[in-house]
């Protein structure tokens, strides 16, 4: 019955809501199509659905608790939803309302969706129906462009454009670098390495430990000056990360709002199977892969769609794999691989991928129906 009332209501047209992961935090492409919308100056009421109301947001953007009937009623009202998940809240989408998928991987190196081996029933009949009201979805690169057309359940338009999280990557700007030294109260100095691997439904903690230390040191000698390490586990296991104090050489990063000025911020990333590793690729700067459970893995979590060898980054299979590889890292042949792989799989952005995606919107407001 409340949710026909729901189905009721007028649409505020210039409403548009946003969720980021079910409400965890505010990042990913939502965070930076909200930021850009807020520079066009125009009377917009911008929604950010949270499970922390107490999450700072910029002025101009109002948090609205993920869990309530209020946020059903503002998905309800809004004329644009821009979500990265197939969120649990979703109602019927009214023929005059605009959902953006925006996706959370913007190519992604485990495989998901239709290319994943087992999903549950409950999830698949919940991406059916995600994908039956998404009326948009974009894409940097062509390999995940036709994943979406033909492995995501997906029916409707595809552009090609910047993964509007990348503009920070790309047009790198030292406020940020600065934000996060000071929020972790690192010197300026400092150079920063960032450890951020993917979660495992089926290991234990242990398969994230590694001698920090000992890396951060060969990494002082190889780049040459003083690293800091940010050590940045999933949210899906951000509990742990939470069991862990900091010291001089580490900090737990883990409940830092946003990965990708952790990435913009970074000097070197070390990461496994996470698709932070495409991102941070655009950069130019060194990817190192630690797979200490590569075999383990692809039997008992998820199948990859490239082989490690095929990419253009170093992975090492061990601490000292790890330590020599950092080593002998070749910067020259790391860039020319890293051109290679992107014009295999036809990956091109130029960091305005927020801009786009708010003109979209900003023209489907002003008009009656989308695409006219």
């Amino acid at each position: 019955m409340l949710l026909q009332f729901f189905c009721l209501l007028p649409v505020k047209n210039n409403k548009i809501v946003f969720d980021n992961f079910g409400g965890r935090g505010y990042g990913c492409d939502p965070k930076y199509i909200a930021e850009e919308l807020l520079k066009s100056k125009r009377d917009l009421d911008l929604v950010w659905l949270t499970q922390d109301v107490h999450t700072a947001l910029p002025n101009g953007i109002r948090p609205v608790w993920y869990g309530g009937v209020r946020a059903i009623y503002e998905l309800a009202t809004a004329k644009v939803w821009v979500d990265n998940v197939k969120s649990a809240l979703r109602i019927p989408k009214k023929r005059n309302q605009l959902y953006i998928q925006t996706w959370h991987s913007s190519l992604g190196l485990k495989k998901n969706e239709q290319d994943a081996d087992i999903l549950p029933n409950s999830y698949v009949r919940r991406a059916k129906r995600d994908a039956g009201m998404t009326d948009l979805m974009y894409s940097n690169n062509s390999f995940r462009e036709d994943k979406y057309r033909n492995r995501f359940w997906y029916q409707g338009k595809v552009i090609r454009c910047g993964i509007p999280r990348n503009g920070i990557l790309l047009h790198r700007q030292e406020r940020v670098v600065n934000k996060v030294k000071d929020y972790f109260h690192i010197d300026k100095d400092k150079k920063l390495v960032l450890y951020a691997p993917t979660f495992r439904a089926k290991a234990g903690s242990e398969i994230y430990e590694f001698d920090i230390v000992q890396v951060i040191r060969a990494l002082d000698l190889r780049f040459h000056g003083e690293h800091v390490c940010l050590r940045r586990l999933h949210p899906n296991v951000a509990d742990l990360g939470r069991k862990i104090t900091d010291t001089d050489l580490i900090r737990q990063a883990t409940e830092y709002p946003d990965i990708q000025e952790l990435l913009a911020a970074a000097d070197v990333l070390i990461t496994d199977y996470s698709g932070c590793m495409f991102e941070y690729m655009l950069t130019g700067k060194p990817v190192f892969l630690l797979i200490q459970d590569y075999e383990d893995y692809l039997k008992k979590e998820r199948k990859l769609y490239f082989a490690i060898k095929e990419l253009p980054f170093e992975a090492a299979f061990n601490e000292q794999d790890l330590l020599d590889r950092i080593k002998n890292f070749n910067m020259e042949r790391y860039l020319d691989q890293c051109r290679n792989f992107m014009q295999r799989v036809g990956m091109e952005d130029d960091g305005n991928g927020a801009k786009v995606l708010a003109n979209i919107i900003i023209k489907n407001i002003d008009e009656e129906a989308y695409g006219d």
